[in-house]
């Protein structure tokens, strides 16, 4: 599901023209207009028109109904709210709250459309594959539904199904959502830092890795191969034979979630043994691996006898770059260390925005953060409240955290709250110190550093080697006057959109002088077929004619 390009998002919205009044009608409707405000002189009255001072006195806040909104507008906006919901960095905390509210539960689609799927993806009837199959779902939800079955050998199977359209409805949406977040971004500059032009393209990214079951079978087999044999961590087994991008056949795993403290004392598990174990898997996914479960929360979770974890639910994952883990190790020890300069420079290398913020500013906030913490008893800190003070610090400076550093972050904040659910004694921070202590000894490591040394003489050579070369090419596009040369004049846009008004203007002036002339000419030829005496096409000159003046004259008067 890629993105479209600006001119095929055009094209593709106006064909969802009827959906896109819809999501106009309901955001208009409940007090959000104001987002597009250039819009209205577009859009028929009924669909912006409102009582804006009911809905400035209403008890209902301007969060929940952005949350209601999302639930009206269906499955990819509830989506979308549920993604938003951890991103703190990002929006406000009280929109945050109502989000976290959004249930991602729909009615489950009928049996029989379960067996026409099984019989499409794998061409047999599903008594073929499974010795029993229940129809009744376990779970359903917005993008698929599962149920409990077995196959012919008697192992017991959970069967992952997507429902049946659901990528052609959400194509729609994103469409739709891309053309509106690019018009937010042109338009407002307030929103403009949020970039919701990228929060649209890594919320599409992400729909599209929940979609193809494909992509969650290799990120399953993907995560059982770099914890081959590690001790204490089970991975659920797979099938690919009786898997495809629309079906995923895994392993029923029966156990029990870290908030089932009774559960776990039934089944003997011992809590501070798997707390320290979930803290330990998680970071070792971090700076280790680079590939991690993006979604670790307490109901993808499970713990099973013998003190042993397994994860399910594999439909997001994060990855990030060598340069990343040891830039992120890098800021987490800066931050434990107070070193604010490095830590500053380390956390724009992290985050993504549109003007380079003050960096003496930056670096005195971040010395008011750590102040906070650094000097505390290490037992008192937890990494909610720290991660919650941290997200309000780049919010106020308008960094947005790189997508994946975020989950990495919002996992361990998890993992520190389950982690106390399970031991009151539990501190992830002991836990990140061997991780932060290995990176800093890595770092110094002298064959680490002939390597590193090594990289960057290739890329001197290779630079090297291309400046002749491109320099060369350079003058010869100088001396044959082909050089071409883009810029970009800021603050130029209102003006040039008046002109290309203007200029649309007057090409409806000429067309409608044309008519009349052209009409003119047929009345006075006098040629049939007549309409009380005068030429059709004559008369149908002069209604388009007058048709177009019309237009031009409501257009005049809508801008005043």
């Amino acid at each position: 599901m890629h993105t479209p390009m600006p001119f095929q998002k055009i094209t593709r919205t106006y064909r969802h023209l009827a959906r896109l009044r819809r999501i106009l009608s309901v955001i208009f409707r409940n007090g959000f207009g104001f987002l597009f405000d250039k819009l209205k002189g577009l859009l028929p009255e009924r669909i912006h028109a409102g009582n804006w001072e009911e809905l400035a006195n209403s008890p209902v806040s301007m969060p929940e109904r952005l949350r209601n909104i999302m639930v009206e507008l269906g499955p990819t906006f509830v989506k979308l709210g549920q993604m938003l919901s951890g991103r703190p960095d990002l929006i406000p905390l009280d929109y945050i709250h109502e989000f976290t509210k959004l249930q991602d539960s729909v009615p489950p689609f009928p049996y029989e459309t379960v067996r026409e799927i099984i019989r499409k993806e794998f061409g047999g009837e599903i008594e073929e594959f499974f010795q029993e199959f229940d129809e009744e779902p376990i779970a359903a939800a917005s993008i698929a539904q599962g149920h409990r079955a077995r196959l012919r050998d008697g192992t017991e199977v959970f069967v992952k199904i997507r429902r049946p359209d659901i990528e052609s409805s959400i194509r729609v949406d994103l469409e739709i959502l891309a053309l509106l977040a690019d018009f937010m971004e042109k338009y407002d500059a307030e929103l403009r830092f949020l970039r919701p032009g990228k929060i649209v393209q890594e919320f599409a990214r992400r729909l599209e890795e929940e979609l193809n079951l494909d992509l969650e079978l290799a990120n399953i087999q993907r995560f059982a191969r770099q914890f081959k044999g590690r001790q204490g961590l089970v991975v659920p087994r797979v099938w690919p034979k009786l898997s495809s991008p629309q079906v995923l056949t895994i392993e029923y795993i029966r156990g029990c979630k870290g908030t089932d403290l009774e559960g776990l004392q039934r089944l003997g598990i011992d809590r501070k043994i798997v707390s320290h174990l979930g803290a330990d898997l998680l970071l070792e996914q971090f700076f280790v691996h680079g590939f991690f479960h993006a979604d670790p929360h307490p109901g993808n979770l499970f713990f099973l006898p013998g003190n042993r974890i397994c994860y399910v639910d594999f439909g997001q994952v994060g990855r990030t770059s060598k340069e990343e883990r040891k830039n992120f190790a890098d800021l987490l020890t800066a931050v434990l260390r107070g070193q604010e300069k490095r830590a500053a420079k380390l956390l724009l290398r992290l985050a993504e925005y549109e003007n380079e913020p003050d960096l003496e500013v930056l670096e005195r906030d971040l010395t008011a953060f750590t102040d906070h913490y650094l000097y505390r008893e290490l037992d008192d800190l937890t990494a909610g409240p720290i991660l919650q003070e941290f997200y309000s610090l780049c919010n106020r400076h308008q960094l947005g955290l790189k997508p994946h550093i975020y989950l990495m972050l919002k996992a361990i904040g998890e993992s520190d709250e389950l982690g106390r659910t399970l031991n009151p004694d539990f501190n992830i921070v002991h836990h990140l110190r061997p991780f932060l202590i290995k990176n800093l000894l890595n770092s110094l490591n002298p064959v680490v550093k002939t390597a590193q040394v090594r990289e960057l003489a290739e890329e001197l050579l290779d630079f090297i080697k291309i400046f002749p070369k491109q320099q060369r090419h350079f003058w010869q596009q100088c001396l044959e006057g082909k050089l071409l040369v883009n810029y970009h004049l800021q603050g130029l846009e209102r003006f040039q959109n008046f002109i290309n008004h203007g200029l649309g203007r007057l090409c409806l002036a000429l067309i409608q002088v044309g008519l009349l002339v052209f009409s003119g000419l047929v009345i006075h030829a006098g040629r049939p077929p007549l309409l009380w005496g005068i030429p059709v096409l004559g008369l149908l000159g002069i209604l388009c004619s007058a048709t177009l003046f019309s237009m031009m004259l409501w257009d005049i008067f809508r801008l005043r």
